[in-house]
């Protein structure tokens, strides 16, 4: 069944400042000069709760892989609100970008305008449901085979729904002058970043030296992650651990090497070839806990990646010093606790 709903007129102040808007736009000035003229002369109304899970509603409904992303995807990971919010960020699969959008029509969403990058994430088509002053939808279009990203799994109004991870939203959140909504939201984050969760890693240490500042968490080294987020710290106890150390028997040591720089949005990696082995032993996890699926279960397949840097980060030295060699001989349970992760267990591989 088709997603409807009726269409609200917005206010009159939302409608005067409209008009006002569109005269800005109007004007014959740089274009930088009127995004500043336009943002003290209008703002979007309200994007509430409802209004979000309708959109939910009608791109799930539609089969459209989408996640949330910026203000409300941040409030979703935190599952509550921390300020008002006047649009809704959503990433979606590139090829799903055309359903999404005819997917909103009946909600009274059109195309306001567009902005072509070829940055991931810049990109973007914005809707909104009046021609004035219509609440607005965001759509960033992103090849994820191309562009993997890492999500996690948020909470609207009790409503379960699938949100772009609290280290890659940190990520994008930096490299501009941050608004008071920013700086709320880079609280909230930061916040989230300090929660009790644990990570399977197998850790790289000949990589440390490698690692940009904005890379290094106090007590953890360079890494290939299996699986994140893990089991709830409080719920680990011994036989979790004996579970874990009999699935990494099972696997033989193995070598491996850094052998490219690679990227995703706003995360540079080192790329491990062969990739299989990291696979194979990241499936072990899954099979036997499927309800902690890597990066809450956004692809098929896991992606062995040891990042090293996030933001656009110059890759020359770290090229200079590949290929780099490395065993990987342990798997490492990690507990992130307030300010440093801290190991909770380490598993030998072939016992």
């Amino acid at each position: 069944m088709a997603v409807t709903r009726e269409v609200q007129t917005p206010s009159l102040f939302y409608r005067a400042t409209g008009h006002v808007n569109r005269v800005v736009w109007q004007l014959p000035l740089p274009r930088r000069v009127l995004a500043r003229l336009s943002r003290m002369a209008y703002r979007n109304p309200p994007m509430p709760a409802e209004a979000v899970l309708s959109v939910v509603d009608a791109l799930e409904q539609a089969g459209v892989r989408f996640w949330l992303w910026g203000g409300w995807g941040v409030d979703a990971l935190a599952g509550s609100e921390s300020r008002v919010h006047r649009d809704l960020d959503l990433v979606v699969d590139h090829r799903d970008l055309t359903t999404a959008a005819s997917t909103l029509v009946p909600l009274g969403y059109s195309e306001w305008y567009r902005i072509e990058s070829e940055r991931p994430l810049f990109a973007r088509i914005v809707l909104h449901d009046h021609e004035v002053a219509g609440r607005a939808v965001d759509l960033h279009p992103v090849d994820l085979d191309r562009n993997p990203l890492a999500f996690a799994p948020g909470s609207i109004a009790g409503r379960t729904v699938s949100c772009v991870a609290p280290e890659l939203q940190l990520s994008t959140h930096t490299g501009y002058r941050p608004r008071r909504q920013d700086r709320v939201d880079l609280a909230v984050i930061r916040r989230l970043l300090t929660r009790p969760v644990s990570t399977l890693v197998v850790p790289v240490p000949a990589a440390n030296h490698l690692l940009d500042e904005s890379a290094r968490e106090q007590g953890m080294p360079a890494h290939v992650t299996l699986v994140y987020p893990f089991m709830p710290t409080a719920k680990i106890g011994a036989d979790t651990e004996a579970a874990l150390a009999e699935l990494c028997h099972q696997v033989a040591p193995f070598e491996f090497t850094l052998a490219r720089v690679d990227q995703f949005p706003g995360v540079q990696y080192l790329a491990p070839e062969p990739v299989e082995p990291f696979v194979e032993l990241g499936r072990l996890f899954v099979e036997r806990w499927p309800e902690y699926q890597p990066y809450g279960g956004a692809y098929g397949e896991l992606v062995p990646h040891v990042t090293v840097a996030y933001g656009e980060r110059t890759t020359t030295r770290l090229a200079e010093a590949l290929p780099l060699r490395a065993t990987a001989s342990e798997v490492w349970l990690m507990a992130r606790t307030p300010g440093s992760w801290v190991p909770k267990g380490r598993f030998a591989l072939g016992g």
